[in-house]
This record gives structure tokens, C-alpha cells and sequence, in this order.
């Protein structure tokens, strides 16, 4: 999320086409999570089709931190699966069809897919399952009766863990399961090491956990953290096995504290620890930034073939931050001078998602003595993706330039 781009592209779920977002409201609607239920009211005879993967449907995946439910009476035929199946949802070709997948990238392709084939009443769910968490509308009581999950814990965003600190900060215990070296900041991955903690955690790595059991309490809320949701999920079942009553993980674990858009969440600060000088921001606050630093460098670590929309993987060749300079990561040191007016000044760094190129070069400019320096944590691709899926936040398109027709 490894995901958005830190999450989508290690997840192994970009097509090889890869046209992201020219088809929206053209080859099919797309909703909100808010606008589900009347959706849903509104079009009667419909189909809900998911189309994740069969184990991300039945929370089997291997890929454990997409295990997070499905919605009640939905029908799953996978995206690489639904050019061979259409004959199964043939009598749907004018009635609704609402499609969604993990965050709403693979549903999109699907609903362009059905498009071409003739259904003219397509439905896409913006952001996807998770963003159904991390937007709140999981409280929303027409959708809990719809979220089905066979998970025997729960899985939380980060602003509903802030609130629960808020409400019995002292009845929860904040479990970390990453290695001893990611948490202590001190592994080989500069990304990884840049992740901060959430106040008060204890760190007992997913390989000993089942050795440590002795030290987690039973009389209080376990809430699970790690860096993307994988080994917290596999904790959390573990200790659900063991008899712990009350286990919760954290949705894409530490990445997506930082990277969540729940800008009414003014909590989230406070118990989160960082790791390094320089800033990690969000889509949001990079937008934010622009706005207030006319004269801050926008400094793009990518490869030159990257920037310019040349990279081999059309996949990659997505545009440019406006007035951005490229200047790849592996060339950085050879181009200090040229930064040398920035030494002061803000300077903000991204790459294609959460690589950690762009750690890299923030510790080599502080090192070098640069006292403003910030990073995009989740890149240029989730400013798009956010741009396109998180409502309210649809002018943050306008930071980009450059997009390539196939990837608009």
C-alpha cells in the first residue's frame, strides 16, 4: 500500500494499461461511500460484484491486511476472471451494477471492461473497501448491516484509534509488531526506519510474538500496529486464537496513519512519535505546502525517463508536480550546488509512491545541512489517487501536469 501507491502497486494490482481515471462518470458513476445506501435504494434490481480476488473476498488472502470483509449479497468474480464470466452477469446488462475492489483501481478497470461489453448502469465506489474504514462511513448503520468480515478481530483507521486514546488512552495496549530494527529505526531501508511509533507502544516482533504472550495483558483493548497491515493482521488472529477477547489492528499499519485524509481528525498528532528530522506529509499537507511556499523547491527523485514519461513501465509515466525539478535519487549527491540556495529554505521531495528513494535523499540533504526539508510519503500517485477517490479533495489534480493521455 505497501500501498496507495505505497499500497496498490505492492499489492501487485496496477494493469499493465493502466488509464486510471479518464473513464470516471463517462464509461460508469462513480459514488462515494456516503452516497452507497441511497444508491442502493435508488436502484433497485441491482448487483453488487467485488471484484478482489477470491481469498481478499472470503478474508483468506495471503496478502492478510486486504482481509477486511465484503459487503452482504455481493457476487465476486475476480478482475481477471470477468472477461471469461460475463455470460454469468449477462441478464445485469441494463440493470445497476455496483463494483468496488480493495481501493477502487481494480474496479474501475472492471467497470470500463463492462462498459465495452455493453452494461450501460455501472456504479464505481470510490477508494474502495478500505476507504469504507478510513472515511468513518463503517459507523454509518445501512452499511455496518451490509459489511460482512470473518475476521475475529477488528480493524480500525487511524483517526478511530485516536479517538479511542482519547476516550481510555490507559485501558489499551498498543502493540507493535515490526522487527526490532524497524523499530528502533535502525534497519537498512531508510523508509522503513523513517516510520515513527505510536506513543506508549511496545515492541514484541511478529517471530516471538506467540513466546511473548506473557506481556500482553488480558484485561485490555490490544490494538495491533506494524508498518502496512500485514504482520498486524497475522498478530491479531494469533492472539485471537489465544483467547485474547478484545484485538484490533490498525488498517495499513503506520503508512496509513501518516497517509490518512481524515483532515476532522485533529488527534492523530499527538500520539504519533517521529523518527526523523525532516517532515513526512500527506497528499493533503503537501497541497497545503504548495500554497503556503510559492518559493519552496519541489524536488522529484524519480528517473529522468519518469519524469518525462518515458519510463519503460507505462504504468510509471504519469506527469509531474507543477514547476517541480527532477533530480534523481541516484544522482543526488553529484547535484548538491545546485541546491545550495534551498539550504534555508523549504524543499519538499517525492518520488511514484512511497519509495524509499525519497528517504534516502532527505537524510543525504540534512546531512549536507539542509534545515527544511520535507517528503511526500506516498507520492505522486496518490495524489491523483486521493484527488479522485477521497471526496472533497478533487482539486488536488490541479497539482499535476503533464499526464499522459493512456493514464489520465
Amino acid at each position: 500500500m505497501k500501498h496507495l501507491f505505497l499500497f496498490l502497486l505492492s499489492y501487485s494490482i496496477l494493469p499493465p494499461s493502466f488509464s486510471q481515471y479518464k473513464n470516471d462518470n463517462i464509461a460508469f458513476k462513480t459514488i462515494d461511500w456516503s452516497q452507497v445506501c441511497k444508491t442502493l435504494k435508488d436502484n433497485k434490481g441491482y448487483l453488487l460484484l467485488d471484484v478482489r480476488s477470491s481469498g481478499e473476498f472470503s478474508d483468506t488472502s495471503s496478502f492478510t491486511e486486504l482481509n477486511i470483509g465484503h459487503l452482504k449479497d455481493a457476487m465476486n468474480i475476480s478482475v481477471q476472471e470477468l472477461g471469461k464470466r460475463l455470460g454469468e452477469i449477462k441478464s445485469y446488462k441494463d440493470k445497476p451494477v455496483i463494483i468496488y475492489c480493495s481501493h477502487s483501481q481494480r474496479s474501475r478497470r472492471a467497470g470500463k471492461m463492462l462498459s465495452d461489453s455493453g452494461f450501460v448502469n455501472l456504479f464505481n465506489i470510490n477508494g474502495g473497501m478500505t476507504a469504507l474504514y478510513y472515511s468513518g462511513e463503517n459507523e454509518n448503520p445501512c452499511l455496518k448491516q451490509l459489511l460482512v468480515a470473518r475476521n475475529s478481530y477488528n480493524v480500525l483507521s487511524a483517526t478511530e484509534i485516536a479517538d479511542k486514546l482519547d476516550k481510555k488512552g490507559d485501558k489499551v495496549f498498543i502493540l507493535d509488531v515490526r522487527s526490532d530494527s524497524a523499530f528502533r529505526h535502525i534497519s537498512s531501508d531508510p523508509k522503513s526506519n523513517a516510520m515513527g511509533t505510536l506513543t506508549g507502544s511496545v515492541n514484541i516482533p511478529f517471530n516471538i510474538l506467540e513466546a511473548n504472550l506473557a506481556r500482553i495483558p488480558h484485561d485490555k483493548e490490544i490494538i495491533i500496529t506494524d508498518l502496512n497491515g500485514r504482520e498486524a493482521a497475522k498478530a491479531a488472529s494469533l492472539l485471537r486464537s489465544k483467547s485474547y477477547e478484545n484485538v484490533s489492528m490498525l488498517l495499513e499499519g503506520i503508512e496509513r496513519w501518516l497517509a490518512e485524509e481524515n483532515n476532522s481528525s485533529s488527534n492523530k498528532s499527538q500520539y504519533y512519535q517521529p523518527a526523523v528530522k525532516y517532515q513526512l506529509v500527506n497528499s493533503f499537507q503537501f497541497a497545503k505546502w504548495v500554497k503556503e511556499h510559492p518559493d519552496g523547491l519541489i524536488l522529484d527523485v524519480r528517473t529522468t525517463d519518469a519524469f518525462t514519461n518515458k519510463h519503460k513501465d507505462s504504468y510509471r509515466n504519469i506527469g509531474h508536480v507543477k514547476n517541480a525539478k527532477n533530480i534523481p535519487a541516484a544522482e543526488i549527491e553529484a547535484h548538491l550546488a545546485e541546491l545550495n540556495d534551498f539550504k534555508n529554505k523549504p524543499l519538499i521531495i517525492y518520488s511514484f509512491g512511497g519509495s524509499p528513494d525519497t528517504h534516502m535523499v532527505a537524510q543525504t540533504l540534512e546531512k549536507n545541512g539542509f534545515t527544511n526539508v520535507l517528503v511526500l510519503i506516498t507520492g505522486i500517485f496518490d495524489i491523483r489517487w486521493t484527488a479522485h477517490n477521497i471526496k472533497g479533495l478533487q482539486y488536488l489534480q490541479d497539482l499535476v501536469t503533464d499526464v499522459p493521455e493512456i493514464n489520465q
